[in-house]
């Protein structure tokens, strides 16, 4: 019976710990809002993502678009900010959207209350329902508590940017983001049965599926995968060549898990930069 009583005691402080231990949403300091939603197509459609940046502003938040320059911090620490999605969750003749946000190690932090609007125009519709979604976020009277903020990334959940170790191929160290895996040569993989990583740019969704040279890349057409190409990993650290056609170039993947393309536009013969938003 002690040993039963000890047992479940310990569990007891163990939640206990783990509760305490969880981070309030008042300790990070920016929030990250896509270019565009899952459910919609192209970038800031209606208008939506900026809606969603200027009401985090709002009520007290730092809010970044994503491609935009980042300030100093945000940029050498990922954790320091939280990632926005916006969610739809319609009925017939109701338009319902939430607010989700998650921590760099993929954790989600908040859900919102769902806000919905009976408009019938699109713009009108989504853009009622998330102002009311946001009524729970006003309802946090967030506060940045500097004080409190721990922003270093965990042993097992970190970004890719954080990675600087150097392993023995034989005994690579291996850290994951959400469901990627980072190891610490810089090279990224997947874990689980999670093979694939979905990216969007210029309102073109495609896919990276892990190979042993390191990806090769899929663009979505008509709801089918059209190979473009591979992705080759360098032996420097983070820096991948890309041989795919009109993406063909040298990128890496940032803080967040979006890859940075480089390349030259060959009707100017200059180098663009372009990144391709994870998903």
């Amino acid at each position: 019976m002690n040993m039963l009583r000890n047992l479940f005691l310990g569990i007891i402080l163990f939640s206990i710990g783990s509760i305490n231990a969880q981070k309030s949403i008042h300790d990070y300091k920016y929030v990250i809002v896509p270019k565009s939603y899952e459910f919609l197509k192209g970038n800031d459609a209606y208008q939506l993502n900026s809606l969603t940046k200027f009401l985090f502003n709002k009520y007290g938040f730092r809010a970044v678009m994503q491609g935009e320059n980042l300030p100093e911090d945000l940029a050498a620490n990922g954790c320091m900010g939280l990632q926005a999605d916006v969610k739809k969750d319609s009925g017939l003749f109701i338009t319902r959207l939430f607010v989700s946000l998650t921590d760099c190690n993929g954790n989600e932090v908040f859900i919102s209350e769902k806000g919905q609007s009976k408009e019938k125009e699109y713009k009108l519709a989504y853009h009622e329902a998330l102002r009311n979604a946001f009524k729970s976020i006003e309802g946090l009277k967030y506060k940045y508590n500097e004080k409190q903020l721990n922003t270093e990334p965990s042993i097992e959940k970190t970004s890719v940017a954080s990675q600087k170790e150097i392993a023995e191929p034989s005994k690579k160290v291996v850290t994951t983001k959400g469901n990627e895996q980072v190891s610490s040569s810089g090279s990224s993989t997947t874990t689980g049965s999670a093979t694939s990583i979905s990216y969007t740019l210029n309102s073109n969704r495609y896919t990276f599926k892990k190979t042993v040279y390191g990806f090769e890349v899929f663009q979505k057409k008509s709801n089918q995968d059209t190979s473009l190409g591979k992705i080759y990993k360098m032996e420097r650290d983070n820096n991948y060549l890309v041989t795919a056609g009109d993406l063909s170039g040298g990128g890496h993947f940032d803080g967040y898990g979006n890859f940075v393309l480089e390349r030259v536009n060959p009707a100017t013969n200059k180098l663009i930069k372009d990144v391709l938003a994870r998903q």
